[in-house]
């Protein structure tokens, strides 16, 4: 039997201006790691790419890890700065709201258990998907839930965390006008009134939304909202948190290595939560996976 590995050279990027219980959760991840006798460097980042930056500098200095400590935009950033080639473990500090992906790979929230997990943990070959040309992990969306991304305002996100979300939701339901997208599936041709495309099976936290996708498969699977308008929205917020919504007739699951998005002219595209793009859109499997840390079995 091989003996865990013990990454003790590590960086950490984090975003210093989240929330008091995000910093609380931070600082005691840091301070474990300090008890651990791990040399650990610290980037702080200060705008929008700094995440990138850090990471894609850290291949000259030999890193153990890189470890993102955020949530699903400040993982999907650091990742979009590794190299594909000699780049050092991806560790997750869970910092976010719904923290999908740590739910995906398994990562509990104790900190205690994070921190073991990227000291010790095993490495997983999980394959990203790109938005046009930028990197995302868990799944991109467009449609209804696109548009409550671009709508919600970060103050109230910060204030409410997930409840944001759902007042945004109600209040997007209200005023939506319904939408049609063509999405083109390697090569075959669907439409629909919203979809996401999917690299895990987790969505805003533990609710399922593609029950087969999976980090470690070079394709995505892709959910198809077919019933338009409000009524159809309705009918999906209610089935989510119920585990029911794979079960909608209106729901059809396909799987596929590329996905051609168009609609609206600037139609807003999210990626891991966050506007990424606008239509028309390419969504495609990336081709080198990257080295995720997750907990030993």
């Amino acid at each position: 039997m091989t003996s865990p590995p013990y990454r003790r050279r590590l960086l950490v990027i984090y975003n210093p201006t989240a929330g008091r219980r995000k910093r609380a959760r931070l600082e005691a991840y840091l301070d474990l790691l300090e008890e651990a006798g791990c040399a650990v460097e610290y980037r702080p980042t200060t705008q929008r790419g700094d995440a990138e930056a850090f990471a894609a500098a850290a291949l000259a200095e030999r890193y153990d890890a890189v470890v993102a400590a955020g949530g699903e935009g400040t993982i999907a950033e650091v990742a979009n700065g590794l190299p594909a080639q000699g780049a050092a473990p991806l560790g997750i500090f869970p910092l976010g709201t719904a923290n999908v992906l740590a739910a995906e790979i398994g990562l509990p929230l104790n900190p205690a258990a994070v921190v073991e997990a990227v000291l010790h943990g095993t490495e997983k070959p999980c394959f990203p998907g790109f938005l046009n040309d930028r990197l995302f992990t868990i799944m991109a969306g467009v449609g209804f839930d696109a548009h409550v991304v671009a709508e919600l305002p970060p103050e109230l996100k910060r204030a409410l965390g997930k409840g944001a979300y759902v007042l945004e939701s109600l209040r997007r339901l209200l005023l939506w006008p319904g939408r049609s997208y063509r999405l083109t599936i390697d090569g075959v041709t669907h439409e629909a009134a919203s979809a996401v495309v999917a690299k895990g099976h987790f969505y805003g936290g533990r609710f399922i939304c593609c029950p087969d996708a999976r980090l470690e498969d070079a394709d995505f699977q892709i959910c198809l909202f077919r019933k338009p308008g409000r009524w159809g929205v309705a009918r999906a917020l209610m089935a989510l948190p119920l585990g029911l919504l794979p079960r909608l007739a209106e729901i059809q699951l396909l799987r596929g290595r590329e996905v051609r998005i168009e609609g609206p002219a600037d139609d807003p595209v999210q990626a891991d939560g966050d506007i990424a793009g606008q239509l028309p859109a390419l969504i495609r499997v990336g081709q080198q996976p990257l080295r995720l840390i997750v907990p030993r079995a």
